[in-house]
């Protein structure tokens, strides 16, 4: 199962026929629910966002709900869902009586970015590997539109492990994907042991891959279930307020998917 959150209804997003989602992976032994918050600003700003769930043992595998098979199931499924709302939005801003079905029913491209928190993003690097040795196909929906996997990856909180990430350079793709990994300054569990390690991270992305740090943020800042867990020292400190934590996160994110639009 999954959570979607959809934008909300505009004349601007009524005329879009390119939209770019993202799949969402949870963090090791996190409940999807507590994304809701900081995921909701990142739909708010115009992108729809998938959040896995990955009940009940919480893990983002391949096994465990995390494959690409699931990233097959997810774009279909959540494509349909997506393509159906921009559709109805049509509808309610150009009113169905005053202009042709023509359209309204234009078809729309739904593009998904795949990302994830922590393990979750680890496993969307995992996946983008995966991807570029054999693609998967665009699927066309029963009203013309189509939904398919993108080239964006997003990772929080992830990559700091460098023997945990495939080499993305060395893979045969022609296509190279657009990563933006985004850490927290505090964060005692996503830290580079060396600046060596920093740098082998980066030989094994992109030239265009973007690392970005949130300064004074940790962890758990990128959910809400810091409070729960009452702060584990694993965490690391934060600095900052939960909340601009999430408009960080949010507001980076938006900006690095909607920049291919532009």
């Amino acid at each position: 199962g999954y959570d979607l959150y959809l934008p909300p209804k505009s004349r601007d997003a009524a005329d879009l026929e390119l939209i770019t989602g993202l799949i969402f992976f949870p963090g090791f032994g996190i409940h999807h629910s507590a994304y809701a918050d900081i995921i909701g600003r990142i739909s708010d700003c115009g992108t729809p966002v998938i959040v896995v769930s990955l009940e009940p043992l919480r893990q983002a595998h391949r096994a465990l709900g995390a494959g690409v098979d699931d990233v097959r199931r997810l774009i279909k499924s959540g494509g349909k869902e997506v393509a159906n709302y921009y559709k109805h939005m049509r509808g309610e801003y150009n009113g169905t009586n005053s202009i042709s079905n023509t359209v309204i029913d234009r078809n729309i491209v739904v593009e998904w970015a795949i990302g994830g928190h922590s393990m979750g993003g680890y496993g969307a690097l995992q996946i983008t590997d995966e991807l570029m040795k054999s693609s998967l196909p665009s699927i066309l929906l029963h009203d013309g539109s189509i939904t398919r996997v993108g080239s964006q990856i997003v990772a929080w909180a992830a990559g700091t492990d460098v023997e945990g990430v495939p080499n993305l350079l060395e893979n045969g793709s022609s296509s190279p994907p657009s990563i933006l990994v985004l850490l927290a300054s505090n964060d005692k569990i996503a830290k580079f042991s060396s600046q060596q390690q920093k740098f082998l991270l980066l030989s094994k992305l992109p030239k265009t891959s973007r690392l970005e740090t949130i300064k004074g943020g940790n962890h758990s800042g990128f959910a809400s279930y810091d409070t729960a867990a009452k702060n584990s020292p694993f965490d690391g400190p934060r600095d900052i307020p939960l909340e601009a934590q999430h408009e960080e996160a949010s507001s980076r994110t938006t900006r690095f998917l909607l920049s291919k639009n532009k």
